[in-house]
């Protein structure tokens, strides 16, 4: 099953038609932040602090603390009664390539995402929201996306068609700043083993799908850094002597010992799986009833192209057969034995395919999470702290201590006993500067009116 549907649309494609929004988050950030007495989830060995104060300082966490002694006069002082911090979500399977994201990703509490398809233009949407001219998270990203001689995604990827062409992309990716490639299905196995040392070689990461002609278990062997969308997994979980006609057929009769066993081998190996669970599950819950997924109110925010691109696919998905639905419980349960293994997990949606909604579908990843059987508290972790350790940057960001960067969002009530908490942030705070509920809401609403002036030109052009 092919999970990413945009590159085609790439060109000409806006999720939300908005112009570049001018409003507190370009002004300068603020030398020093107080939050006083709130409750800290930390992600760290401290765990959780109660009446707390933390200080940051431009861009940076000072300290965690007892809320107590006199306060810097010339400091912003939140009052975190009754609320509580914890590091912003990293959303660590996106395609942010419309600008107009960015504020949609942090009014849902998300200030960092991965991006494995990137461009010039992310590096420059990256820098742009470190000095305040864009609103949107941090980004992590490899570079073009590298496929084999007929890539399957056409113009927008690399062409990649022998062994010494591959290293030379790699190293053309590492000199343009990018610390992570992009391996897709249509490299052969030796020109994909070869840009696997080629990365290596040079300390970048692999972020990859399985290769044709390769299986999981090869990927395992090659201790590539990162397999999306649990690409061809369910190859290997048939039981001895079982064949399955399609991609559902297949996770519906996987084997329970044999998730076990590759959970196992996923966690010697040290290869992190982002399942991205919105895109491979629950957009097909949502195409089986899109005129009910239409009517949320988080569908004020698709443009008119997005719109037209993903009603189409609802007449491609169909219904919610009780095969798929078997399926589901299938990969669920494979999230779980990855869990269970102590095997690492990425939390992604693969936004914005079909149904997947920037900013918004990481509340439904976290829900599929929860409901797979992983508890609350790991969930959150998954989410903060460990994405950061994927990334090489553990304790730098994803974590509420001293010297860490200062990528915080303050919540209405404990995520650990609700969860939806996190859909509406009392406020997000990143690259030093503080976005309150008001503003957040400012830009929103902003957003909304201009989506559905698009959507009423759209429908007077047709």
């Amino acid at each position: 099953m092919k999970s990413l549907e945009i590159s085609s649309k790439r060109q000409g494609l806006s999720l939300l038609v908005v112009a570049v929004l001018s409003l507190a988050w370009a002004a300068a950030a603020a030398q020093t932040t107080v939050f006083d007495n709130v409750r800290v989830l930390t992600m760290t060995g401290s765990g959780v602090v109660s009446g707390a104060r933390v200080v940051v300082d431009g861009e940076k966490i000072i300290s965690v603390g007892a809320a107590k002694g006199a306060i810097d006069a010339d400091a912003t002082v939140i009052d975190g009664a009754g609320k509580t911090l914890m590091p912003g979500l990293a959303d660590m399977h996106v395609h942010y390539f419309n600008e107009d994201d960015g504020a949609v990703f942090l009014a849902n509490s998300v200030t960092t995402v991965r991006n494995p398809w990137g461009t010039s233009q992310t590096l420059n949407m990256d820098a742009g929201a470190k000095n305040g001219s864009l609103m949107g998270p941090h980004i992590a990203t490899s570079g073009p996306l590298m496929d084999g001689p007929k890539p399957i995604w056409g113009e927008g990827s690399m062409k990649i068609t022998s062994p010494d062409q591959a290293v030379g992309a790699v190293e053309s990716q590492r000199t343009t700043g990018y610390t992570a490639v992009k391996l897709y299905e249509g490299l052969t196995p030796e020109i994909y083993r070869a840009a696997v040392a080629a990365a290596k070689e040079r300390n970048m990461q692999v972020w990859t799908h399985t290769p044709d002609g390769m299986s999981v278990n090869e990927l395992l062997d090659l201790k590539v850094d990162s397999l999306e969308h649990f690409d061809n997994v369910d190859d290997v979980l048939l039981p001895e002597g079982a064949t399955a006609d399609g991609y559902f057929a297949r996770w519906a009769a996987a084997d329970s010992a044999k998730m076990a066993a590759l959970a196992s081998r996923s966690a010697e190996s040290g290869m992190w799986h982002s399942p991205t669970m919105s895109v491979i599950l629950q957009r097909y819950v949502y195409g089986a009833d899109p005129e009910g997924f239409f009517q949320r109110p988080e569908s004020n925010y698709i443009g008119p192209g997005l719109m037209q691109w993903w009603q189409g696919s609802a007449q491609r998905i169909g219904p919610y057969t009780d095969e798929r639905k078997a399926a589901a419980v299938k990969q669920k349960q494979f999230l779980k034995s990855l869990y269970d293994a102590g095997a690492p997990v990425l939390l992604g949606t693969d936004t914005p395919n079909p149904f997947v909604l920037p900013g918004f579908a990481i509340h439904d990843e976290l829900a599929l999470f929860v409901d797979s059987g992983i508890p609350v508290e790991d969930v959150l972790r998954i989410a903060t702290a460990d994405a950061a350790k994927f990334l090489r940057q553990e304790g730098e960001w994803g974590v509420v201590a001293a010297d860490a960067r200062a990528d915080l969002v303050l919540l209405d009530a404990d995520p650990r006993e609700q969860l939806d908490t996190l859909r509406r942030p009392a406020g997000v705070m990143i690259n030093g500067r503080w976005h309150n509920r008001s503003d957040l809401d400012g830009v929103m609403a902003e957003l909304k009116a201009r989506v559905a002036e698009a959507r009423e030109k759209s429908a007077a052009a047709e």
